[in-house]
Protein backbone atom coordinates (compact mmCIF):
# COMPACT_ATOMS: atom_id res chain seq x y z
CA UNK A 1 0.00 0.00 0.00
CA UNK A 2 1.04 3.99 -0.56
CA UNK A 3 1.88 5.21 2.47
CA UNK A 4 2.94 8.23 0.92
CA UNK A 5 1.30 11.19 2.41
CA UNK A 6 -0.73 13.76 0.03
CA UNK A 7 -0.98 17.24 -0.08
CA UNK A 8 -4.08 18.36 1.81
CA UNK A 9 -6.79 19.98 -0.92
CA UNK A 10 -8.45 23.10 0.37
CA UNK A 11 -7.66 25.54 3.12
CA UNK A 12 -5.02 24.37 5.44
CA UNK A 13 -5.34 23.70 8.83
CA UNK A 14 -5.38 26.48 11.07
CA UNK A 15 -5.33 26.21 14.64
CA UNK A 16 -5.70 28.72 17.73
CA UNK A 17 -6.09 29.49 21.16
CA UNK A 18 -9.50 31.59 22.19
CA UNK A 19 -11.13 32.45 25.30
CA UNK A 20 -13.82 34.91 26.64
CA UNK A 21 -13.42 37.66 28.82
CA UNK A 22 -16.53 39.21 30.70
CA UNK A 23 -16.33 41.34 34.34
CA UNK A 24 -13.30 43.38 32.58
CA UNK A 25 -12.09 45.05 35.45
CA UNK A 26 -12.01 41.49 37.31
CA UNK A 27 -10.79 38.76 34.66
CA UNK A 28 -8.84 41.46 32.21
CA UNK A 29 -5.62 40.77 34.12
CA UNK A 30 -5.93 36.42 33.85
CA UNK A 31 -6.64 37.23 30.17
CA UNK A 32 -3.30 38.89 29.92
CA UNK A 33 -1.44 36.42 31.40
CA UNK A 34 -2.89 33.22 30.19
CA UNK A 35 -1.92 35.05 26.83
CA UNK A 36 1.47 36.19 27.74
CA UNK A 37 2.15 32.38 29.22
CA UNK A 38 1.60 30.99 26.13
CA UNK A 39 3.20 33.40 24.20
CA UNK A 40 6.05 32.42 26.65
CA UNK A 41 5.61 28.95 25.79
CA UNK A 42 7.06 29.76 22.61
CA UNK A 43 3.83 29.15 20.45
CA UNK A 44 3.24 31.55 17.65
CA UNK A 45 -0.64 30.21 17.20
CA UNK A 46 -3.03 32.84 16.59
CA UNK A 47 -4.58 34.18 19.79
CA UNK A 48 -8.50 35.02 19.67
CA UNK A 49 -10.46 36.55 22.49
CA UNK A 50 -14.42 37.54 22.66
CA UNK A 51 -15.16 39.95 24.77
CA UNK A 52 -18.21 41.43 26.12
CA UNK A 53 -20.22 44.74 26.06
CA UNK A 54 -17.34 46.45 28.23
CA UNK A 55 -15.30 48.28 26.37
CA UNK A 56 -11.67 47.15 26.38
CA UNK A 57 -8.07 48.72 25.70
CA UNK A 58 -7.10 45.64 22.80
CA UNK A 59 -3.31 46.27 23.13
CA UNK A 60 -2.89 44.38 26.47
CA UNK A 61 -4.85 41.90 25.31
CA UNK A 62 -3.61 40.90 21.21
CA UNK A 63 0.14 42.42 21.77
CA UNK A 64 2.62 44.58 19.70
CA UNK A 65 1.84 42.12 17.16
CA UNK A 66 -1.66 41.56 17.33
CA UNK A 67 -4.87 42.75 15.66
CA UNK A 68 -8.00 43.80 17.40
CA UNK A 69 -11.15 42.48 15.68
CA UNK A 70 -14.65 42.18 16.58
CA UNK A 71 -16.31 39.00 16.86
CA UNK A 72 -16.27 36.82 13.53
CA UNK A 73 -16.73 33.23 12.80
CA UNK A 74 -13.42 31.73 11.70
CA UNK A 75 -13.65 28.71 10.61
CA UNK A 76 -10.54 26.98 12.14
CA UNK A 77 -9.87 24.66 15.04
CA UNK A 78 -9.70 26.66 18.34
CA UNK A 79 -8.44 25.34 21.74
CA UNK A 80 -10.77 27.00 24.12
CA UNK A 81 -9.09 28.23 27.15
CA UNK A 82 -9.83 30.19 30.58
CA UNK A 83 -8.45 33.11 31.67
CA UNK A 84 -8.10 31.17 35.33
CA UNK A 85 -4.73 29.36 33.70
CA UNK A 86 -0.91 29.48 32.78
CA UNK A 87 0.32 27.09 30.16
CA UNK A 88 3.51 25.99 30.56
CA UNK A 89 4.48 24.91 26.62
CA UNK A 90 2.30 24.49 23.80
CA UNK A 91 -0.17 22.60 24.77
CA UNK A 92 -1.46 22.48 20.95
CA UNK A 93 1.21 20.23 19.81
CA UNK A 94 -0.15 17.25 22.03
CA UNK A 95 -3.76 17.65 21.18
CA UNK A 96 -4.40 15.43 18.03
CA UNK A 97 -8.28 14.99 18.92
CA UNK A 98 -11.26 15.61 17.35
CA UNK A 99 -13.79 18.59 18.63
CA UNK A 100 -15.37 18.49 21.31
CA UNK A 101 -12.36 17.24 23.32
CA UNK A 102 -11.68 18.19 27.00
CA UNK A 103 -10.01 16.91 30.19
CA UNK A 104 -12.80 15.12 33.41
CA UNK A 105 -13.90 17.52 36.06
CA UNK A 106 -15.60 14.87 38.14
CA UNK A 107 -17.54 11.60 37.49
CA UNK A 108 -18.99 12.14 33.53
CA UNK A 109 -18.85 15.79 33.26
CA UNK A 110 -16.00 17.70 31.65
CA UNK A 111 -14.08 20.85 32.54
CA UNK A 112 -14.69 23.66 30.49
CA UNK A 113 -10.85 25.44 30.80
CA UNK A 114 -9.09 23.96 28.47
CA UNK A 115 -11.50 22.25 24.96
CA UNK A 116 -11.16 21.66 22.01
CA UNK A 117 -13.46 22.82 19.67
CA UNK A 118 -14.00 22.78 15.73
CA UNK A 119 -16.36 26.67 15.06
CA UNK A 120 -19.56 25.31 13.37
CA UNK A 121 -22.31 28.00 12.37
CA UNK A 122 -24.74 24.90 12.96
CA UNK A 123 -23.56 24.40 16.34
CA UNK A 124 -23.11 27.88 17.35
CA UNK A 125 -26.75 28.24 16.11
CA UNK A 126 -27.74 25.82 18.60
CA UNK A 127 -25.88 27.20 21.48
CA UNK A 128 -27.71 30.19 20.74
CA UNK A 129 -31.24 29.19 20.60
CA UNK A 130 -31.27 27.04 23.62
CA UNK A 131 -29.58 29.30 25.91
CA UNK A 132 -32.55 30.37 27.64
CA UNK A 133 -33.93 26.51 28.12
CA UNK A 134 -30.93 24.32 28.74
CA UNK A 135 -30.39 24.85 32.72
CA UNK A 136 -27.09 24.94 33.81
CA UNK A 137 -25.79 22.25 36.49
CA UNK A 138 -23.56 24.52 38.16
CA UNK A 139 -25.32 28.39 36.71
CA UNK A 140 -22.45 28.78 34.55
CA UNK A 141 -20.98 27.88 31.09
CA UNK A 142 -19.15 24.80 32.23
CA UNK A 143 -23.28 23.48 33.06
CA UNK A 144 -24.44 24.52 30.05
CA UNK A 145 -21.55 23.01 27.51
CA UNK A 146 -21.65 19.51 29.73
CA UNK A 147 -25.77 19.53 29.17
CA UNK A 148 -25.16 20.19 24.59
CA UNK A 149 -22.30 18.12 24.63
CA UNK A 150 -22.79 14.88 26.54
CA UNK A 151 -20.64 12.88 24.05
CA UNK A 152 -17.10 14.41 24.45
CA UNK A 153 -13.41 13.22 23.54
CA UNK A 154 -11.01 12.71 26.31
CA UNK A 155 -7.92 14.24 26.29
CA UNK A 156 -4.94 14.04 29.13
CA UNK A 157 -5.10 15.74 32.36
CA UNK A 158 -1.65 17.19 32.04
CA UNK A 159 -3.35 18.95 29.52
CA UNK A 160 -5.32 20.86 31.83
CA UNK A 161 -4.97 20.34 35.55
CA UNK A 162 -7.00 21.38 38.02
CA UNK A 163 -5.17 23.20 41.31
CA UNK A 164 -7.82 21.32 43.85
CA UNK A 165 -7.14 19.02 46.66
CA UNK A 166 -10.38 16.91 46.31
CA UNK A 167 -11.93 15.94 49.87
CA UNK A 168 -11.16 12.33 49.54
CA UNK A 169 -7.23 12.51 48.34
CA UNK A 170 -4.91 10.96 50.68
CA UNK A 171 -2.46 11.89 51.66
CA UNK A 172 0.23 10.62 48.61
CA UNK A 173 -2.37 11.83 46.09
CA UNK A 174 -1.60 15.19 47.14
CA UNK A 175 2.24 14.93 47.95
CA UNK A 176 1.64 14.17 44.18
CA UNK A 177 0.13 16.69 43.14
CA UNK A 178 1.88 19.57 45.46
CA UNK A 179 5.40 17.90 43.14
CA UNK A 180 3.05 18.39 39.61
CA UNK A 181 2.53 21.86 41.00
CA UNK A 182 5.99 22.88 41.28
CA UNK A 183 8.18 20.62 39.23
CA UNK A 184 10.72 21.90 37.41
CA UNK A 185 10.91 22.22 34.43
CA UNK A 186 7.17 21.99 34.19
CA UNK A 187 5.59 18.73 33.94
CA UNK A 188 2.03 19.97 33.52
CA UNK A 189 1.11 21.56 30.53
CA UNK A 190 -1.63 23.98 32.09
CA UNK A 191 -2.31 24.54 35.05
CA UNK A 192 -5.86 25.35 36.09
CA UNK A 193 -6.15 28.10 38.68
CA UNK A 194 -9.11 27.23 40.94
CA UNK A 195 -11.02 29.09 43.92
CA UNK A 196 -9.90 32.73 44.36
CA UNK A 197 -7.64 33.60 41.52
CA UNK A 198 -4.24 34.94 42.20
CA UNK A 199 -3.94 38.08 40.95
CA UNK A 200 -7.23 38.91 42.99
CA UNK A 201 -5.08 38.53 46.52
CA UNK A 202 -1.29 39.95 47.64
CA UNK A 203 1.77 37.79 45.70
CA UNK A 204 3.25 36.71 49.06
CA UNK A 205 1.43 33.91 49.97
CA UNK A 206 -1.97 31.68 48.41
CA UNK A 207 -4.99 33.89 50.24
CA UNK A 208 -7.25 30.47 49.46
CA UNK A 209 -5.50 29.43 52.73
CA UNK A 210 -7.33 32.07 54.72
CA UNK A 211 -10.96 31.29 53.31
CA UNK A 212 -12.60 27.60 54.97
CA UNK A 213 -14.88 27.67 51.44
CA UNK A 214 -11.53 28.20 49.62
CA UNK A 215 -9.41 25.94 51.80
CA UNK A 216 -9.40 22.98 49.08
CA UNK A 217 -7.49 25.44 46.10
CA UNK A 218 -4.75 26.43 48.52
CA UNK A 219 -1.27 25.77 47.75
CA UNK A 220 1.80 28.13 47.95
CA UNK A 221 4.05 26.13 45.67
CA UNK A 222 0.88 26.54 42.55
CA UNK A 223 0.75 29.76 43.58
CA UNK A 224 4.48 31.05 42.66
CA UNK A 225 3.86 29.80 38.40
CA UNK A 226 1.60 32.95 38.13
CA UNK A 227 3.70 34.80 39.92
CA UNK A 228 6.44 34.24 37.59
CA UNK A 229 4.14 34.84 34.48
CA UNK A 230 3.10 37.66 35.68
CA UNK A 231 6.93 39.33 37.05
CA UNK A 232 7.87 38.21 33.14
CA UNK A 233 5.03 40.16 31.57
CA UNK A 234 6.26 44.05 30.03
CA UNK A 235 6.13 45.90 32.83
CA UNK A 236 3.09 48.54 31.76
CA UNK A 237 0.99 45.24 31.51
CA UNK A 238 1.52 44.86 35.48
CA UNK A 239 -1.17 47.80 36.38
CA UNK A 240 -3.84 45.98 34.84
CA UNK A 241 -3.82 43.56 37.99
CA UNK A 242 -3.67 46.25 40.55
CA UNK A 243 -6.12 45.54 43.02
CA UNK A 244 -9.60 47.60 44.30
CA UNK A 245 -10.02 49.17 47.89
CA UNK A 246 -12.61 46.81 48.53
CA UNK A 247 -10.71 43.67 47.18
CA UNK A 248 -8.04 44.51 50.28
CA UNK A 249 -11.18 44.86 52.39
CA UNK A 250 -12.12 41.60 51.76
CA UNK A 251 -8.65 39.61 51.75
CA UNK A 252 -8.08 41.45 55.33
CA UNK A 253 -11.43 40.43 56.63
CA UNK A 254 -10.56 36.74 55.54
CA UNK A 255 -7.22 37.17 56.92
CA UNK A 256 -8.90 38.16 60.31
CA UNK A 257 -11.36 35.84 60.64
CA UNK A 258 -8.56 33.21 59.51
CA UNK A 259 -6.58 34.45 63.09
CA UNK A 260 -9.83 34.09 65.17
CA UNK A 261 -10.03 30.82 64.08
CA UNK A 262 -6.28 30.53 65.04
CA UNK A 263 -5.77 28.30 61.53
CA UNK A 264 -3.03 25.94 61.88
CA UNK A 265 -1.39 26.89 58.61
CA UNK A 266 -0.76 30.08 59.81
CA UNK A 267 -0.52 32.50 56.87
CA UNK A 268 -2.56 34.74 58.85
CA UNK A 269 0.58 35.74 60.19
CA UNK A 270 2.55 36.12 57.14
CA UNK A 271 3.07 39.93 56.25
CA UNK A 272 2.33 41.39 53.11
CA UNK A 273 4.89 42.85 51.10
CA UNK A 274 3.26 42.95 47.50
CA UNK A 275 3.96 46.79 46.56
CA UNK A 276 0.32 46.28 45.09
CA UNK A 277 -1.35 47.07 48.75
CA UNK A 278 -0.03 50.80 48.65
CA UNK A 279 -1.55 51.19 45.37
CA UNK A 280 -4.49 52.95 45.08
CA UNK A 281 -6.74 52.24 41.64
CA UNK A 282 -10.65 54.12 42.65
CA UNK A 283 -11.74 57.08 44.17
CA UNK A 284 -12.46 55.56 47.80
CA UNK A 285 -8.74 54.26 48.13
CA UNK A 286 -9.51 53.79 52.28
CA UNK A 287 -9.94 50.01 52.41
CA UNK A 288 -9.57 49.99 55.91
CA UNK A 289 -13.18 52.77 56.37
CA UNK A 290 -14.83 49.96 53.67
CA UNK A 291 -13.85 47.20 56.60
CA UNK A 292 -15.29 48.90 59.26
CA UNK A 293 -18.94 48.88 56.97
CA UNK A 294 -18.34 45.56 56.11
CA UNK A 295 -21.54 43.90 55.07
CA UNK A 296 -23.39 46.90 54.86
CA UNK A 297 -25.73 47.13 52.07
CA UNK A 298 -25.68 50.76 51.07
CA UNK A 299 -23.08 51.05 48.76
CA UNK A 300 -22.06 48.61 45.80
CA UNK A 301 -19.38 46.93 43.71
CA UNK A 302 -19.20 49.60 40.77
CA UNK A 303 -20.63 53.08 41.76
CA UNK A 304 -17.18 54.82 43.44
CA UNK A 305 -14.96 52.16 41.22
CA UNK A 306 -13.02 54.17 38.41
CA UNK A 307 -10.20 51.81 36.82
CA UNK A 308 -6.89 53.69 36.40
CA UNK A 309 -5.46 52.85 34.09
CA UNK A 310 -8.68 54.49 31.95
CA UNK A 311 -8.44 51.10 29.62
CA UNK A 312 -12.12 49.94 30.91
CA UNK A 313 -15.16 51.76 30.68
CA UNK A 314 -18.54 50.27 30.44
CA UNK A 315 -20.48 51.64 26.96
CA UNK A 316 -24.11 50.24 25.18
CA UNK A 317 -23.60 48.51 22.63
CA UNK A 318 -26.25 47.27 20.33
CA UNK A 319 -24.48 45.32 17.85
CA UNK A 320 -21.04 43.54 17.52
CA UNK A 321 -19.25 44.36 14.07
CA UNK A 322 -20.34 42.38 11.29
CA UNK A 323 -23.10 40.91 13.23
CA UNK A 324 -26.71 41.80 14.26
CA UNK A 325 -27.43 40.51 17.12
Amino acid sequence: MDFTERPSLGNPKREAYATILHSAHVYVCGAIAAAQSIRQSGSNRDLVILVDETEVDSKPLVGKSGRYRGFETLKQRKTLTTSGTTASSDYGNSLITTKSSATGNNGTLFNSGVMVIEPCNCTFQLLMEHVNEIESYNGGDQGYLNEVFTWWHRIPKHINFLKHFWVGDEDDVKRKKTELFGAEPPILYVLHYLGMKPWLFYRDYDCNFNSDIFIEFATDIAHRPWWMVHDAMPRELHQFCYLRSKQKAQLEYDRRQAEAANYADGHWKIRVTDPRFKICIDKLCNWKSMLRHWGESNWTDYESFVPTPPAITAVQKTSLPGHNL
